[in-house]
C-alpha cells in the first residue's frame, strides 16, 4: 500500500509547464476566437485536420445543445412525452384485445345458438315423422284387430 501512495504523489506532484506553453495556449485561444477551428496539432497534416475539425464542429454545437441546463427540463420532458405515449399505447392496445375477445366470444354465442336452432329443428321433423309413423302402425294394429275379430265372428 505504501509503495502505491508513493506513485500516486509521484503522479500528482506538481510541474512547471514549459517555456512555451503561455505562447501556445494564447495562440490557440486567439485561433479559436478567430475561427473557432481548433489549431493544427503537432505531427498531423493539414488535409486531415481539416476533415476532423469539420466533424469535430458539427459534434461540438450538437453536444452543445445537450449540454445546456435547459435540456435537462428539455429531456425530462420528452421522456415523460414518451412515457405517457407508452401508457396511452398499452392501454389502447389492451382495448382493442378486450374488444376482439368479446366479438369472438359474440361470434361463439350467436353460432351456439344457431346450432341450438338447428337441432331443435331436427327433434321437430324427427318427432312428426315418428308420430306419423306410430300413427301408421296404429292403424295397421287396429286393422288387424278388427279383421281377426271379423274372423272369429264368422
Amino acid at each position: 500500500m505504501k509503495h502505491f501512495d508513493d506513485e500516486l504523489k509521484n503522479a500528482l506532484r506538481r510541474e512547471e509547464p514549459s517555456a512555451d506553453f503561455t505562447a501556445r495556449l494564447l495562440a490557440r485561444v486567439a485561433q479559436e476566437k478567430e475561427g473557432g477551428r481548433e489549431p493544427v496539432k503537432e505531427g498531423w497534416s493539414e488535409r486531415t485536420s481539416e476533415k476532423q475539425n469539420g466533424a469535430t464542429n458539427w459534434l461540438r454545437k450538437l453536444g452543445a445543445v445537450f449540454t445546456l441546463p435547459q435540456m435537462n427540463w428539455v429531456t425530462a420532458g420528452a421522456v415523460a412525452t414518451l412515457l405517457i405515449a407508452s401508457v396511452i399505447g398499452v392501454n389502447r392496445y389492451r382495448q382493442h384485445q378486450f374488444e376482439l375477445q368479446r366479438q369472438a366470444e359474440i361470434a361463439a354465442e350467436a353460432e351456439g345458438q344457431r346450432a341450438k336452432e338447428q337441432v331443435m329443428f331436427a327433434m321437430r321433423i324427427a318427432s312428426a315423422k315418428l308420430n306419423v309413423a306410430q300413427k301408421k302402425v296404429k292403424n295397421t294394429l287396429q286393422r288387424d284387430d278388427d279383421q281377426q275379430a271379423v274372423h272369429q265372428q264368422n
